[in-house]
């Protein structure tokens, strides 16, 4: 409730924006809440929980504006939020996407997402998760992708691309987006005063929990991205590395007692491979849309070399070591 009074706060014109709650078939008498209390609200209510991307699109379809903004039920935006994201679109043909400025809920100066880095094994990191805040969060500037708990995408493109993936379920759709906005030659772009407070997986667990079905979609969707959007010059090495990855994963799982977690990684690359068909079909019609190189994603730094990415990844393991104890901060 607490996000949907943050939107009732905004200064943006009231007349120029809606509100659409899409339900999963929620059976806790929160739509009725919300009905009650927040009655400028469009709800949309679906029989059953479909995830994250099909209910966004459902939503985005049903939108009458010119730009959609994804907003997570476990964040707050701050009142100029949505003038801040919109300035940074408009007028602007190249910008599609535009990422706000998330921080931590309950350390309102840590960065829980400053924009998204992509990565060459077909996943992407959050710059600056777990950092204080400070003057390098910032600057505006291009990134690989929104944090897709709060980001404006220009509804135009996102529904002629496709939307997010509806076979994704939940996980890593936000990498997705963001590396056809590149592919097809547009931007995303960072926007740092657009900021929100973000409580961090809400509705589908820490970042760093061990939940196995959590594993298993960021595992298998990160696959399905590799493949649909890489460039063949950058597929093999990246198939490569993240098969060394998640077997590098898989022995910290079983190494830390989680022996549910390795075993989902595997159902992950089985569940690939039984539909490998559908997603190279899906590969091809990416791939003859592309207008950008991977190598010019690397020299826009957007997206991080492989070298990058070990680091980052120690780094997130530091991270989660330091604030272990008191669950808040946690690597994927």
């Amino acid at each position: 409730m607490s996000c949907l009074a943050s939107l009732a706060n905004l200064e943006y014109p009231k007349e120029k924006f809606e509100v659409i709650l899409v339900d999963n078939g929620s059976t806790d008498g929160s739509v009725e809440s919300v009905r009650t209390s927040f009655p400028f609200v469009r709800i949309v209510i679906l029989d059953r929980n479909y995830g994250f991307c099909l209910p966004n699109n459902i939503g985005a379809e049903s939108a009458q504006g010119d730009f959609l903004v994804f907003l997570n039920n476990d964040t707050v935006v701050t009142t100029g939020w949505l003038q801040e994201l919109v300035g940074c679109i408009n007028g602007r043909t190249d910008v599609k996407c535009v990422a706000s400025k998330l921080l931590f809920a309950d350390r309102k100066n840590v960065i829980n997402a400053a924009g998204g880095m992509l990565a060459p094994i077909g996943s992407g990191y959050y710059i600056g998760y777990g950092d204080n805040d400070s003057p390098y969060y910032s600057r505006t500037r291009y990134v690989g992708f929104g944090c897709g708990a709060a980001v404006l995408v220009e509804k135009a493109f996102f529904l002629e691309s496709g939307g997010f993936d509806p076979d994704y379920f939940a996980c890593g759709e936000e990498h997705d987006l963001g590396w056809r906005t590149w592919l097809f030659g547009y931007e995303a772009v960072y926007a740092p005063k657009a900021v929100v407070f973000h409580w961090e997986s809400g509705t589908f667990g820490q970042r760093g929990s061990y939940q196995p079905i959590k594993i298993y979609y960021i595992v298998r969707n990160r696959l399905l991205t590799l493949v649909k959007n890489a460039e063949i010059s950058l597929l093999a090495g990246g198939m490569i590395c993240s098969i060394a990855f998640d077997l590098y994963r898989s022995v910290v799982h079983t190494g830390r007692g989680n022996m549910l977690g390795a075993k989902y990684i595997s159902l992950a690359y089985v569940d690939f491979i039984k539909n490998l068909k559908k997603v190279l079909s899906k590969r091809r019609l990416l791939q003859a849309k592309r207008r950008r190189s991977d190598g010019g994603l690397r020299r826009l730094h957007v997206m991080a070399s492989f070298s990058e990415l070990i680091r980052e990844e120690r780094r997130l393991l530091k991270v989660m070591d330091e604030y272990h104890e008191s669950d808040k901060f946690h690597a994927v």
